[in-house]
Order: structure tokens, then C-alpha cells, then sequence
């Protein structure tokens, strides 16, 4: 058996695990139709209102399960089970003699790159077989107390929360952006230039899981195929849009990755009616742009009651 730095053990026995949602994926595109049922079916069912555990559960959903498509062998095959203290997210796939690998003191081109982060983001992680099947797992707690385990649905909620809002979290989403970039600077080599404008708090939580999904695949990019000495990363946040800009100074389009490595990319911006355009800079180097429209913060209109006809 390989060894890795990634826990080969079960997750620890809970009595109140329930099995609230699962999803099949074929292809790295159904990621995006499993996101939405994955975060329809978490709100629908949430007892608690921080965007910010809906981020973490859903940033270690396409982690665990973009490494089980790229990496396993199908089928794959993803459950979600509510237990007291949030979510336990189970990505299995037929390659059980292929576990997990975290990229730790290796080439960034190996892959990996995500595993890490989901160990910060989770309460708990590891992975196990059972049968012919390896099962990679993580448990994800709420930060704003128990998840609600029964059958009760959460009242609806009548607006879109910013991710940073809140007098103690308004520099929240800057300081997860701060934190890919960490991140990634052990594999670069350098610390990233981050300059970033506008009211980056205000950002929607959908928006601010792409957005940290792409800059990290981006800056990951650069540490595989660039040769780069240096990296400028600007976030612009207007009234109408967010662009996400990376530039670095490496070798340029050559050793960009091709369109098929992109396609992640792509897929995060379509989500939301935007674009990914990646150029060769006039001086050298690459510059991948990243941009989406931004949805107002509005609440929706309620029904009025309608007057009783007199008689």
C-alpha cells in the first residue's frame, strides 16, 4: 500500500448519520449541474444562516470530486450525510488502489493541489476501502452551531447574503483570498501580488466559491507550466461585474496549458454569464482574465394580499 499524508482511516462512528443527497458524476461538466443540486438541497434543509459553512462545504465538494473524476476510476459517486455538527461528504470511486496524494514536497504538475486545502477546510478528513471502492472523505462542522438532522425545512430565506457581511466579517472574503494565496506561494516559490478593489465583502457566496476555486487553479497553473519569477493577482469588484485578473512574467503562451486544462475555468464563469480569456502579455508572460456580472444584493418583492372583493 502507498503511504501518504492523507489519513487512511474511517471516519469516526456517528449514530445520527443520514444520508440527505447523492450524485453521480461522468464528467468534470457535471460538476456544475451537481453543485446546484448540492446547494439547493443544503439550503433547502439549513437551520442556520453563515454563508460561509455553505462555502466550505461546497469548495471540499468539487475538490474531493474533481480529484475523484481526474485521478479515481469510475463509477464516482458522492453522499452527503447530515450529522449533529454539520455535513459528512463521501466521494468514492472504483481506483482503490489509488489513494488520495496530497501534493507535499513534489512537483505541483503531479496534482494534488486541492487536498491540502480541503484538510483545512474540514473538521476531519481521511480515507478508507470497502470492497473494490476507495472512499475519500471529509466532515465539514458548522461553524454556527448544529445542523438541523431531522426532516424540519429551514424558512426561507428572502435575500442573497454577501459572503463578507457583517460588522465581524467584512474582511472575511479578503482574507480567504489572502489564504489561496499562501497557499500557493510554497509551491511558486514567491508570494503573489494581490491588489484588490471595490467591495470585495459584498460578493455573493456562489461567486466567492469560483472565484477562490479559480484563482487557485490559476496560481497552480503558473507553478506547472509558467517558470515564473513573479505573479500580480487584481481584483476589481464594480456595480456591475467582478474581474479577477493573473499575470505573470514566465515563458508565456508556450507553456500555458492547453484548452482542455482551462475547461474547469470556463465552466465557472458560463455559471454565471461570464468569461475566461487568456492572452500573452506585450512584455512577456501570460494574462488570464476571469470575469462575471455581478447579481444585485436585493431583497425580493413580496406577494401582496390581494383586497376582498365587497359583496
Amino acid at each position: 500500500m502507498i503511504t501518504t499524508q492523507w489519513p487512511h482511516r474511517p471516519p469516526e462512528a456517528l449514530s445520527d448519520l443520514t444520508v440527505r443527497w447523492e450524485g453521480t458524476p461522468r464528467v468534470a461538466a457535471d460538476l456544475t449541474r451537481l453543485r446546484r443540486e448540492l446547494h439547493a438541497e443544503v439550503g433547502r434543509r439549513s437551520g442556520h444562516d453563515d454563508p460561509d459553512d455553505l462555502d466550505r462545504l461546497l469548495l471540499v465538494f468539487e475538490e474531493l470530486t474533481s480529484n475523484g473524476l481526474r485521478h479515481g476510476r469510475s463509477p464516482v459517486r458522492v453522499l452527503l450525510a447530515t450529522v449533529s455538527t454539520g455535513w459528512l461528504l463521501d466521494v468514492s470511486d472504483a481506483a482503490a488502489d489509488r489513494p488520495p496524494a496530497p501534493a507535499r514536497g513534489r512537483d505541483a504538475a503531479a496534482g494534488g493541489m486541492g487536498l491540502p486545502m480541503v484538510a483545512r477546510l474540514a473538521a476531519a478528513h481521511g480515507w478508507t476501502v470497502h470492497g473494490d471502492h476507495k472512499h475519500v472523505w471529509a466532515r465539514i462542522d458548522a461553524a454556527s452551531g448544529a445542523w438541523r438532522s431531522d426532516n424540519a425545512v429551514a424558512p426561507t430565506r428572502q435575500t442573497t447574503q454577501a459572503a463578507g457581511e457583517g460588522a465581524a466579517g467584512v474582511d472575511r472574503t479578503a482574507a480567504r483570498i489572502r489564504g489561496v494565496i499562501d497557499n500557493r506561494a510554497a509551491v511558486l516559490g514567491f508570494r503573489p501580488v494581490l491588489r484588490a478593489t471595490g467591495p470585495v465583502a459584498e460578493l455573493t457566496s456562489d461567486v466567492v466559491t469560483d472565484l477562490l476555486a479559480v484563482l487557485a487553479e490559476a496560481l497552480t497553473n503558473v507553478a506547472r507550466h509558467a517558470c515564473a519569477g513573479s505573479v500580480g493577482v487584481d481584483l476589481a469588484v464594480t456595480a456591475d461585474g467582478v474581474i479577477l485578473l493573473v499575470r505573470d512574467d514566465g515563458i508565456g503562451l508556450a507553456g500555458a496549458p492547453k484548452v482542455t486544462g482551462l475547461a474547469d475555468l470556463r465552466r465557472r464563469a458560463a455559471w454565471h454569464g461570464g468569461t475566461l480569456d487568456v492572452q500573452p502579455e506585450p512584455a512577456g508572460g501570460t494574462r488570464l482574465a476571469w470575469a462575471v456580472p455581478r447579481r444585485p444584493i436585493v431583497p425580493q418583492p413580496q406577494p401582496q394580499p390581494q383586497p376582498r372583493p365587497r359583496s
